[in-house]
């Protein structure tokens, strides 16, 4: 384990030892002639500072002559904006953001990779009597039992997330006035929610629903992406500015060569106690050491490029939910610019 060129602000990972606080001013504006900085803005508490954590300790970014300033993602501004603005080169953003972008024309791309589909469960609070495939139902039966119901989303209503499954409800019979669905957000607002009794249910994705359930407050009613088309889309997407990656062609080859190992690195059985300190640090101490390891085998879905088939389906389904406009087409080659390190 190496101490790299990693510059951390705020507390993103409790392993990462601070070297410095960057307001974003690092950025390689005028190319790769200047210095080989990128400046990354993480979600805290979520998964994807943790590839960052492996490729700094591991000496990938030193490897690759990069200075790396990892920032935690202000509250309230989209990646989109984080962009815009020049705080970040980098960060990840799910796939209705990123490809709205490109589709408006914005300056942005997506980059590195992310993630294919992403383990997605609807959970229950303990001692739930809706039914369960562990019960013996089927992800169908499941989402028929919320009639009736209130059911809790990580995002808000009008997104990618929200929509996709107001179509899937639609698909199994459910009108929207057949349920309600309200914002619970993820984490431990999503705990508090179901703790209290705000909702019957909650939708929850990868480490939130592991981490509940592991702690015994919430039971797995189904895992929606084992069968069910809008939750077999792609998860996440690193999304950078296009005029960034465009004049600094090498930095940015760097950077995904680098994540690219690290995502090697995550997956490889011989490095599971040290994924999983990082993971107990970017989640939570409290995490449950079952949710630990299921949390560890879901980075299988990182991947450094972006399936054109995960695309494809993925720009239809939001398309199909009026999150993507039927007109211009968001196309792989507009999308998807992934810069390949010189050899």
């Amino acid at each position: 384990m190496r101490s790299g060129l990693v510059r951390v602000s705020g507390a993103l990972l409790l392993g990462f030892s601070l070297v410095a606080c960057s307001s974003g001013g690092d950025s390689a504006e005028s190319g790769d002639a200047a210095a080989a900085k990128v400046n990354v803005s993480i979600t805290p508490g979520g998964i994807w500072g943790i590839p960052v954590a492996v490729a700094e300790q591991e000496g990938y970014f030193e490897d690759a002559g990069l200075e790396v300033t990892v920032s935690p993602a202000p509250s309230g501004m989209g990646h989109n904006q984080l962009l815009a603005s020049g705080v970040e080169d980098y960060g990840p953003s799910s796939p209705s953001q990123a490809f709205a972008a490109v589709q408006q024309g914005q300056d942005a791309v997506t980059s590195c990779g992310g993630s294919g589909p992403v383990p997605t469960a609807i959970i229950a609070p303990s001692g739930s009597t809706l039914p369960s495939t562990a019960k013996g139902a089927s992800s169908a039966d499941v989402l028929k039992a919320l009639r009736g119901k209130t059911l809790g989303m990580p995002a808000a209503a009008g997104t990618g997330t929200s929509n996709l499954m107001v179509q899937t409800l639609a698909s199994f019979g459910l009108g929207e006035g057949d349920y309600t669905l309200v914002n619970i957000g993820s984490g431990s607002t999503a705990q508090a929610a179901l703790l209290a009794g705000q909702v019957d249910a909650a939708m929850a994705v990868t480490p939130t629903s592991e981490t509940i359930v592991a702690k015994g407050n919430a039971v797995k009613l189904a895992d929606l992406a084992e069968d069910l088309p809008n939750y077999q889309l792609l998860g996440a997407v690193w999304q950078s500015r296009k005029s960034w990656v465009e004049a600094n062609p090498e930095t940015a080859a760097q950077f995904c060569g680098a994540m690219e190992k690290a995502y090697a690195f995550m997956n490889d059985p011989a490095n599971a106690e040290e994924v999983d300190k990082l993971i107990v640090d970017a989640v939570g101490p409290d995490t449950p050491a079952d949710a630990v390891t299921t949390i560890r085998k879901n980075f299988a879905v990182l991947d450094a490029a972006v399936d054109q088939a995960d695309f494809d389906r993925t720009v239809a389904a939001l398309t199909s939910v009026g999150v993507l406009a039927p007109q211009p087409p968001v196309t792989y080659d507009a999308a998807v610019m992934i810069e390949q390190p010189a050899s």
